[in-house]
């Protein structure tokens, strides 16, 4: 599958859109379930930390959704705050991505925003 993204309202009610979205993505790239079950966690998590980041910064700008199946499976969450504002939740989201999420990266991007990076390897046959 070629890269695919999602930009959606940073608003709670649609974090299952995002979530639902992403596990069809994963799904279709054969991951396996017990994966998806991962990926599902993980994306939730990460897209309602950029949705309260929004809320924080008063920002109603779309939150971006990219996933990427060229080696593994890949999703990144891109928020429109400034990095380093703060988490509400004490970093709990973040500790939950990355307790399921094999690889994990948190960026800065240009001119204003984080992404925030899920990657899981392809499986090993």
């Amino acid at each position: 599958m070629p890269t695919a993204s999602l930009s959606i309202p940073p608003t709670p009610e649609h974090v299952r859109t995002a979530r639902l979205v992403t596990v069809a993505a994963a799904r279709r790239s054969g991951v396996s379930e017990d994966v998806v079950d991962d990926v599902r966690l993980a994306v939730g998590e990460a897209v309602a930390r950029a949705v309260l980041r929004h809320a924080a910064a008063g920002t109603d700008a779309d939150v971006e959704i990219v996933v990427d199946d060229e080696d593994g499976f890949a999703v990144e969450v891109r928020d429109r705050t400034a990095p380093e504002l703060p988490d509400d939740d004490e970093g709990m989201a973040l500790a939950l991505v990355r307790a399921v999420a094999p690889e994990v990266a948190i960026e800065p991007r240009t001119p204003l925003g984080t992404t925030l990076r899920l990657r899981w390897p392809p499986a090993q046959d």
